[in-house]
């Protein structure tokens, strides 16, 4: 069974509820275990333990919060150990041009330097899902397609 951790860090609940929807587009595909935490929660050996990882947070300044950096940057020690590991993003923020591409590109970028392997979203945002304020239903059907994305991803790798 194909497990995947989706670590996010929320101050008012909306990158949390984009968290639980990717989770709910990936409980659609047979074979998936689902492990739903928060970054203060998150532990290496979680990332070491899991198929898929993905990271969300809001967008500070263009870039992933200090939380999800700090993980990131815990994962050096175990540089190659994510090689081959699918990833994925996604981000709230407060306006259409605040930085939500740049954010989720700032993730991307460390996962793509553990070697790990990265779909793009061909309707939609191209990078991971994005909710401007609380997800509205827009975002919702984004979030959930996207887990539903990188979960058949995941059964087409483990073949």
């Amino acid at each position: 069974m194909a497990k995947t951790l989706i670590s996010y860090y929320s101050r008012s609940g909306n990158t949390k509820k984009m968290a639980e929807y990717i989770a709910e587009g990936f409980k659609t595909v047979t074979g998936m275990e689902v492990i739903l935490k928060k970054v203060a929660d998150t532990v290496i050996e979680d990332m070491l333990d899991s198929d898929v990882i993905i990271f969300g947070c809001p967008t500070y300044f263009g870039v992933m919060t200090a939380e999800v950096k700090d993980l990131m940057d815990k994962s050096v020690k175990y540089f190659g150990k994510l090689n081959g590991k699918i990833g994925g993003a996604f981000t709230s923020s407060g306006a259409i041009g605040g930085g939500n591409e740049t954010t989720i590109l700032s993730i991307l970028q460390g996962f793509l330097i553990h070697g790990m392997i990265i779909q793009g979203i061909q309707k939609g945002n191209h990078y991971g899902p994005v909710s401007i304020g609380a997800p509205d239903e827009n975002s919702k059907e984004e979030c959930m397609r996207y887990g539903k994305m990188l979960g058949n991803l995941s059964l087409k790798i483990s073949k």
